[in-house]
């Protein structure tokens, strides 16, 4: 209650006290007021205070598009990463092996300068070894009964950024069979150092967005530090075209046009299946929050009317629950022909 009369004399709306007492207790009010309110507020005579009409329940429509949002990149990276590791055992059991006594031999790798002694060859490869003494299933099951852990055992405990540097210190060799297993690159493609580097850039900024993810961090308007490094010439794009946009693109947008070129695009589907999902549902409640929204996202976002058909009664409906109404198919305004379709007279006011 009295964080709610300290919002109030900040010039803050409340529709529903009730309710927002509620989430500030579920989720704290720095989690909801102190990392949304910013594009709320602006400063009159050294004091911020919130645009005149803001409600506390429009930041906390934004906290839950982050909220959701965040969950979703958590789903996307459990399924690259889950399809990297089978993929990178596979290449390293072709090249070295399936005994970790041989793969996880120093020179099997490309040692690489690393400014983080977390992250060395060594470090690296030390980890690995560490894991393979787990007292934990199957790692455990494997060591006692076979006296070896395959790559594709091994890596079911390995953190997915321990994954991540593995792969950046593999062979030429190696690293070309990983891309062309992940990879959407036609079989006639040369893999340039180029496409080998974009690769493990990309790899970076999947890890820096599974991490702000799992930390709580803001992810609407998280930008990787690594997106500095992605170089994308002409001739990438000919093997990757849903690429022409990267380079003048941020944020979301960016991650979503990257994952782009996986040949597995569920990473990406489930990202922006939940994108889409939360702007429709925030801008269709807040309209002027398109252009806030546009800047930290980094998504055109384009407004569209759409309404919902009747294909045997040939009626469209604004709400796909207007009484009487069964199978309704969701399609935008712009592309209904009025002279085979009519509007309803109950839910749409001409």
């Amino acid at each position: 209650q009295q964080q709610i009369e300290s919002l109030q004399g900040k010039g803050l709306l409340f529709d529903n006290k009730a309710h927002a007492e509620l989430v500030l207790e579920r989720y704290g009010y720095y989690n909801i007021i102190n990392s949304y309110k910013e594009p709320y507020q602006n400063v009159v005579e050294n004091h911020k205070k919130y645009i005149v009409g803001t409600t506390f329940e429009q930041i906390y429509s934004m906290f839950t598009l982050d909220h959701n949002l965040r969950n979703s990149i958590m789903a996307a990276m459990l399924e690259l990463e889950e399809c990297l590791r089978a993929a990178t055992a596979e290449v390293i059991a072709v090249s070295f092996g399936v005994d970790h006594h041989d793969y996880l031999k120093f020179r099997n790798y490309r040692d690489r300068y690393s400014s983080n002694p977390k992250f060395t060859l060594d470090s690296i490869l030390g980890k690995l070894r560490n894991n393979v003494g787990s007292d934990k299933d199957p790692i455990k099951y494997y060591r006692e009964k076979y006296q070896i852990v395959p790559p594709w055992i091994l890596f079911k405990g390995t953190y997915f950024s321990t994954l991540i540097n593995l792969i950046k210190y593999l062979k030429k060799d190696e690293k070309q069979h990983l891309i062309r297993i992940v990879l959407r690159i036609p079989d006639d493609v040369e893999i340039t150092e180029e496409i080998t580097t974009l690769f493990q850039t990309i790899l970076f900024i999947c890890l820096d967005y599974r991490n702000a993810a799992a930390h709580g961090g803001r992810i609407y308007n998280f930008q990787s530090p690594h997106v500095r490094d992605v170089r994308i010439s002409e001739e990438t794009i000919r093997c990757f075209p849903t690429l022409e946009n990267a380079e003048v693109s941020a944020g979301i947008q960016l991650l979503l046009i990257l994952l782009s070129i996986f040949k597995n695009r569920q990473s990406e589907n489930i990202i922006h299946k939940s994108l889409e999902e939360q702007l429709n549902r925030h801008l269709g409640r807040y309209p002027n929050d398109l252009d806030i929204l546009s800047g930290c996202i980094g998504v055109v976002i384009h407004s569209a009317k759409y309404v919902w058909v009747n294909e045997k009664t040939r009626i469209y409906h604004s709400n796909d629950f207007c009484s009487g109404m069964t199978d309704g198919v969701k399609r935008k305004l712009e592309d209904i022909d009025t002279s085979i379709y009519c509007p309803c007279k109950r839910c749409i006011q001409e």
